[in-house]
């Protein structure tokens, strides 16, 4: 019983060893009778296969999530969470800004500079076809800035307003790196972003400052000159002992004047009516060079005043813009600093522990695919074209 078992099972093991000789030989020659297929499905599809699975390199992905974030970004709130894109947590225009930078020219050059990024892209253990340069593809700034973008990518989910950059090498110190050295010269453009920000804010304010004190000594300057013109110090503060002489003048005027009446009165023969009387002239005389002094010609106090008090009134508006100015540049400063931005690491850069690239499967089954449909639509064109020749 045994004996026949084991007949059994060889005869079984014989026969599938032929029915698959058999499948082998009927796909041998079935591909030797379609030279089409061979060259458009096979082959392709074989050098996919060989590639991926012998020659293609591991590349390593790193992430890394930030927000910008400053006083003048939107906070979430119930509406903000219904409107996509309006629940962001930093300010959009400004993460655009650092996400451009990221995959921008200078950002490729500080980084060629900085970590050397060619020899990380034409790193030993990169394929031929992955590695940069290669014999298809120019050895350019361009050609490797076209190459640059294709393996860092800054994106900004505008649903949470969480920016994602993703840094792809064939090394995961190198992803890591390269990652960090990103962030880094994001904040430090945010840094320079917040100074320009900083300084034109400021900047009208200090202007009208910095006019308003030039006024101010210009108007000083033009009082030191009328006061070395004119000899006098201050006009005003003169005209005070020379109106207080008028009246005292005046004053000894009326005394003498009711002396004078007196002395007509109850002794009009006495010798003392003619001093008296002269006296009278005298203090007319006094009082009216006193009030010339201090009006009626071009030479007299009043125009003096007169001047002078206009550089004070001068002087004074400058001052108060002086003051408003100040006021205005305190309050352009404490507004500025209200409007710092910052870049705030979500999550730093990773250390991938496995390559996430090449897709090998995916990227076979897709070139299998391919090739079967263009198979396929070439039979069908060239039955298309048989029939319509029989026709």
């Amino acid at each position: 019983m045994t004996e026949l078992n084991v007949i059994s099972s060889g005869d079984m093991m014989s026969h599938s060893n032929l029915q698959k000789k058999s499948f082998t030989r009927k796909a041998a020659r079935w591909l030797k009778g379609h030279p089409g297929f061979n060259l458009i499905v096979f082959f392709p599809t074989f050098l996919a296969i060989m590639y991926y699975g012998c020659v293609a390199s591991p590349q390593y992905v790193s992430h890394a999530y930030f927000v910008v974030r400053g006083a003048g970004a939107q906070t979430p709130n119930m509406l903000g969470g219904l409107i996509p894109g309006m629940s962001g947590a930093g300010n959009t225009e400004d993460t655009y800004a650092v996400q451009t930078y990221m995959m921008s020219r200078d950002a490729a050059r500080a980084l060629m500079q900085s970590q050397r990024l060619r020899a990380v892209f034409d790193h030993p253990n990169a394929d031929f076809l992955a590695r940069f340069p290669t014999f298809f593809r120019g050895n350019t700034f361009e050609h490797f800035f076209s190459y640059y973008q294709k393996h860092i990518v800054a994106e900004l989910d505008t649903t949470t307003g969480i920016s994602s950059l993703t840094v792809r090498t064939f090394s995961p110190q190198d992803s890591q790196r390269i990652g960090k050295a990103l962030i880094d010269a994001g904040e430090r453009l945010v840094n320079e972003m917040n100074a320009r920000q900083r300084l034109n804010t400021i900047a009208s304010s200090q202007k009208e400052v910095s006019t308003a004190e030039e006024k101010i000594s210009s108007i000083g300057l033009k009082i030191a000159d009328y006061r070395n013109k004119e000899k006098i110090l201050d006009p005003l503060k003169q005209s005070v002992p020379m109106l207080r002489d008028i009246d005292q003048l005046k004053a000894m005027l009326t005394a003498t004047r009711l002396k004078v009446d007196q002395i007509i009165k109850f002794a009009p023969n006495t010798p003392l009516l003619p001093v008296y009387q002269r006296r009278i002239e005298v203090l007319r005389a006094e009082i009216a060079q006193a009030q010339g002094d201090i009006t009626g010609s071009d030479s007299s106090l009043v125009p003096k005043i007169t001047e002078y008090d206009n550089l004070i009134t001068q002087k004074e508006v400058a001052e108060r813009e002086l003051v408003t100015a100040t006021v205005s540049l305190q309050a352009a400063k404490v507004q500025a600093d209200r409007q710092q931005l910052y870049l705030d690491e979500v999550a730093q850069p990773d250390l991938p522990d496995y390559p996430e690239y090449p897709h090998a499967i995916s990227d076979i089954l897709i070139i299998l695919a391919t090739s079967m449909g263009v198979y396929a639509l070439g039979i069908l064109l060239i039955s298309g074209a048989r029939e319509h020749q029989i026709h």
